[in-house]
């Protein structure tokens, strides 16, 4: 099965670094981490797992991070022991296609999304952490440390093996453009209930990318008396953000007059540039998490605010914290989901992503609007370039739909498959080439090249080509040949230009008097077929001159392969006697570009 994975060894990292300077191809090279390989399909590990054939998988920022190495071994993550291989791909829907013996609650065909990683409950461990204990298994204190089966492919395979508690079961109603979203939803909404907004608050979220959008959408849902202001880099993003509820817009060229202005709060400018509020907003989400970010929210926040770092950077900093005394800050950090007091004010529990999945299909939350492009898993440099490249792709959330991945890329059979769409991938450039599509290629060598899919109509021989009158179309299989009566025949037109392929049949057909065929154009062809029941059989004496040969003779291919020139008549009765193989070449070839040439129309 086509598997991603992603192998962060210090060779491979710092080489893919250096080189990534200056050559972006170095992250798609063989020696980069991110691998896309045609490994072989494996059995379920243990009796408790199952298997998941993916439908669609989302591209998030933290992938992107490890694509792209970018960070730096002197993190504190960096010094706990952890597994060199791992499957990029976190945001997931797919169906369960195959289960052990002991798993309790997942079936055949329920549609689940992936919730957690590896942890205590899922490789089996006692006693459980106490993370694992209160049901926040992103925050497991083992999660290290732990031995036994380790999952087989992620998001960003065309199959997972996991554990049945790794995964959430979704309901019949929500649609996969809504699953595949829900991890990122889940995420914001365990952001938002880390520092729940109180009514009439001034709130600010610091980006609008996914999370960033899926954020304001929570707040608004959950304390719609809330203002709220987004600082936005792109033209779409404020176009959306604005779409979606938000009171004001901050602009990175003049964010501090923008506080001031939204806030009420006083700017004071001191020396060297150096910039301080006095007031300003009471929460802050920061989705973005640079350093650059962090030092601008520490300083928007008003006194006794809160600053929720929701954005992930994996470099050192070195930031001024002195608002966080000298304002009496907080700065609280969130990773993930895990176990939420819901409903508010309450003294129950329940996980996050229970909560979300609720939101979403009462309506209050709308994942499914950020999906921006989709392509096939074998197109995945053009995906990832498309995320990256926000500016000229207009991008929110990319997903990988695997209904595009051509039929020739799938090396195992599936029995219970989606219906395939055309073997197209939507070219994901809005602003230069809006409706173009690319065709899809097999990395029969990953990052090295590819190569276009042998087609299952590849003829074995040379090409067939039959001229008959209707373009673009072709004769359903029958076990009689088609009649048609004088005014329905079909008049010959350009048949340099008109390939099509004739039903498979016992018996040439006959005409009669009335359903003869007529000719446009009776200058070019020197007789027409009599009356007859049989083919006509013309002597050396009787057979007709032809005027042109050029325009009247076609090569036709007999069981040998040997050609030969023949009249209009011989050429309709052995046309009909043609190789049945050849035939469903030429249609299976002209069926493929009239399909991707309607989608171009379209």
């Amino acid at each position: 099965m086509w598997t991603s994975t992603l192998e962060l060894s210090p060779k491979r990292v710092i080489l893919t670094q250096l080189l990534g300077r200056f050559w972006h191809g170095a992250y798609f090279s063989s020696f980069a981490p991110l691998q896309v390989q045609n490994l072989p399909r494996q059995p379920l590990p243990a009796s408790n797992w199952v298997r998941v054939r993916n439908h669609l998988a989302g591209i998030c920022g933290s992938d992107l991070h490890m694509i792209y190495v970018d960070g730096d071994f002197r993190i504190a993550p960096a010094a706990l022991p952890s597994h060199r291989h791992s499957y990029p791909g976190h945001e997931v829907v797919g169906e369960v296609i195959e289960v052990g013996d002991d798993v309790q609650q997942l079936h055949v065909g329920d549609r689940v999304v992936l919730q957690s990683g590896p942890s205590c409950i899922s490789t089996g461990a006692q006693p459980l952490c106490r993370s694992c204990a209160s049901g926040n298994y992103s925050l497991c204190e083992r999660a290290h440390l732990l031995s036994g089966p380790e999952p087989i492919g992620g998001g960003w395979s065309e199959e997972m093996l996991m554990h049945e508690q790794q995964l959430f079961r979704i309901s019949p109603e929500m649609s996969d453009e809504q699953a595949v979203l829900l991890e990122p939803s889940a995420v914001a909404v365990h952001a938002v209930l880390r520092r729940l907004p109180q009514p009439g608050d001034h709130v600010l979220v610091i980006g609008a990318g996914t999370i960033g959008l899926l954020t304001l959408q929570v707040i608004h849902a959950l304390v719609p008396d809330a203002t709220v202001s987004v600082m936005a880099r792109y033209p779409f993003q404020i176009e959306l953000a604005t779409r979606m509820g938000a009171a004001h817009i901050l602009y990175p060229q003049d964010s501090y007059q923008g506080v001031e202005r939204a806030t009420g709060a006083k700017l004071f400018t001191g020396m060297f540039d150096n910039k301080m509020l006095i007031g300003g907003y009471e929460v802050i989400y920061d989705t973005i998490g640079s350093k650059k970010t962090i030092h601008n929210s520490l300083r928007w926040a008003r006194a006794g605010g809160t600053v929720v770092l929701v954005g992930l950077s994996l470099h050192t900093m070195h930031l001024d914290l002195t608002p966080i005394w000298y304002q009496e800050i907080d700065l609280v950090g969130t990773l993930g989901h895990g176990m939420e007091t819901w409903p508010i004010g309450s003294y129950e529990y329940r996980s996050t992503f229970a909560i979300a999945a609720e939101m979403i299909e009462s309506g209050q939350l709308h994942p499914e609007k950020l999906i921006t492009h989709r392509f096939s898993l074998n197109n995945f440099r053009e995906a990832l370039s498309t995320t990256t490249a926000k500016s000229r792709s207009r991008a929110i959330k990319v997903v990988f739909d695997y209904a595009l991945l051509p039929a020739s890329v799938v090396p195992n059979v599936r029995a219970t498959a989606r219906q395939r769409r055309p073997v197209t991938t939507r070219a994901a450039r809005p602003q230069e080439q809006q409706g173009a599509y690319e065709e899809s290629f097999v990395p029969l060598a990953p990052y090295e090249h590819f190569i276009e899919p042998a087609s299952p109509f590849a003829p074995e021989s040379e090409p067939f080509e039959v001229p008959l009158p209707a373009p673009q179309s072709s004769i359903p299989e029958t076990e009689q040949p088609p009649s048609f009566s004088a005014a329905e025949q079909p008049a010959l037109e350009d048949q340099s230009q008109t390939t099509t392929s004739i039903p498979e049949t016992e018996e040439p057909p006959s005409f009669s008097a009335e359903e003869q065929p007529a000719f446009e154009d009776q200058s070019e062809i020197a007789t027409s077929i009599p009356e007859t029941e049989q083919p006509p059989v013309f002597s050396a004496d009787e057979q007709p001159a032809l005027e042109d040969q050029s325009e009247t003779t076609t090569t036709v291919i007999s069981k040998p392969g040997r050609a030969r020139k023949s009249t209009r008549s011989q050429k309709i009765t052995e046309d009909i006697q043609a190789p049945v193989e050849a035939i469903g070449n030429s249609a299976g070839t002209n069926q493929a570009a009239d399909t991707l040439e309607e989608e171009k129309e379209e």
